[in-house]
């Protein structure tokens, strides 16, 4: 059995039919309205703090990738066409990550890419993998359409270490993200979670900014982490103990609440967020960096979106208009 501190892999593949509709409108949050794709069910990476590994749906140990998703998809948008409903965005779920660390999953995502932006759609996805090099002259070709978000909480390696060693290292992802700017995408940047007491302090922050800030990222969300029953036990098999007992020191004496759709969630005390907060804002401003913090994720807190489209959303048909 792996010991703390280490992540615990799916290691196999299982190819699935999606049966259910792929096109589904989360009813929550900044993305209310706009379909959610999900390529697999569970997420390579495996991440420490991830939610969706919690979920009693998530197989364990496996990975299942939808085989006929581009074919089940492209009769979706038939459909939706011939009835006047085709939807003018779709985004790729954070409930599983759309540049997973395998051949089959990558082949699939860069079918189902082209399809979506061949269809006329504006597309977000919020990723923490490698990047396929065909992805970069796909999205080059589409930049009017394209909103890539990636996800980097810091650039030091031991956090990289302890909570996401199967994602793409920090500095691999700084260098996809100055690709990205290059290429014109103006690509966003999610810090996701923050840790208390470990990437919420200044000296990192800083490091952090001073990084995308020189790679050309214009802004930023942030969030803490949420803390629920399922992400809890995972953190006790896979951090060391004494790391945990720091981190839950941030939770002492909060009760356990709604927070978007998870009835039993925990946020870290609010003066330890908003102290967190204003230190990312004086930080970002320091370096130009838009800062936005997430409204799903601090209920108790003035609501902010994540959005990542500029445009209203009565406005948001006109964004998908033209290729770039």
């Amino acid at each position: 059995m792996p010991g703390p501190g280490t992540s615990i892999f799916p290691v196999f593949l299982r190819k699935v039919l999606r049966k259910s509709p792929i096109l589904k409108p989360p009813a929550f949050g900044c993305l209310r309205g706009v379909p959610s794709i999900n390529l697999t069910r569970g997420c390579l990476h495996a991440c420490v703090y991830c939610y969706a590994r919690a979920f009693p749906e998530t197989p364990e140990r496996e990975v299942w990738l939808y085989a006929n998703l581009p074919e089940k998809l492209r009769e979706e948008l038939r459909r939706r066409k011939a009835r006047g409903k085709v939807p003018p965005a779709v985004t790729f779920s954070t409930a599983s990550d759309l540049f997973q660390p395998h051949p089959e999953i990558q082949k699939k995502a860069l079918e189902v890419l082209r399809l979506v932006l061949e269809a006329g759609l504006a597309v977000s996805f919020l990723t923490k993998g490698r990047l396929p090099e065909e992805v970069f002259s796909l999205l080059a070709n589409w930049r009017q359409r394209v909103r890539p978000r990636v996800g980097l909480v810091a650039s030091v390696p031991e956090y990289h270490r302890l909570f996401e060693p199967r994602t793409a290292p920090p500095a691999l992802r700084l260098r996809q993200l100055e690709r990205l700017s290059a290429l014109g995408l103006s690509p966003a940047v999610r810090v996701d979670p923050v840790i208390p007491g470990l990437t919420d302090r200044q000296e990192v922050v800083e490091a952090l900014f001073r990084r995308l800030s020189a790679v050309g990222v214009r802004e930023v969300s942030v969030s803490y982490l949420v803390l629920r029953p399922g992400v809890l036990r995972q953190m006790a098999r896979e951090l060391p103990a004494g790391l945990l007992r720091e981190i839950l020191k941030f939770y002492r004496g909060e009760p356990w609440q709604k927070v978007i759709t998870s009835a039993t969630t925990k946020l870290a005390r609010k003066e330890i967020r908003e102290k967190g907060y204003r230190i990312f804002r004086e930080i970002g401003r320091l370096y130009g960096i838009r800062v936005k913090i997430c409204g799903c994720k601090n209920p108790d807190l003035p609501f902010e979106d994540c959005l990542p489209w500029e445009l209203p959303e009565e406005e948001l048909p006109l964004f998908a208009a033209g290729k770039g």
